[in-house]
């Protein structure tokens, strides 16, 4: 049997977003789909991959947004920049684990296990 072989795919937190369009959740998800494409293109040619990736600019939207309810109902309370840290963490994680299911089912692939850790 022969061995497959492993790679890391390492994606910024700004390459998840388009440079011609806001900075929205709908804009980074038509990004990440895109990217999956490529993702599945190196999965069928056999490799085993671990995806990472950054979270600068979203965990700074969601501090601000989270600034911004405190600011209209005080009772929200303070939410952490680490709070925010595994929100975006969270959400983009599982974006990239559905968008690259999905790219491997349109292309036939169903044994090919995809999770987010």
């Amino acid at each position: 049997m022969e061995k497959k072989r492993r790679i890391v795919i390492a994606l910024g937190g700004n390459a998840l977003q388009s440079k011609d369009s806001a900075p929205t959740a709908e804009a980074q998800l038509e990004v990440v789909r895109k990217t999956c494409e490529h993702i599945a293109e190196i999965s069928r040619r056999g490799y085993e991959m671990a995806i990472v990736h950054g979270n600068g600019p979203q965990v700074g939207i969601i501090n601000n947004a989270m600034g911004a309810l405190q600011k209209e109902d005080p009772h929200q309370g303070f939410t952490p920049l680490s709070v925010c840290g595994a929100m975006s963490q969270a959400y983009i994680g599982y974006d990239l684990q559905n968008a690259f299911r999905e790219e491997l089912l349109d292309r036939g692939i169903c044994n090919i296990p995809v999770c987010t850790i």
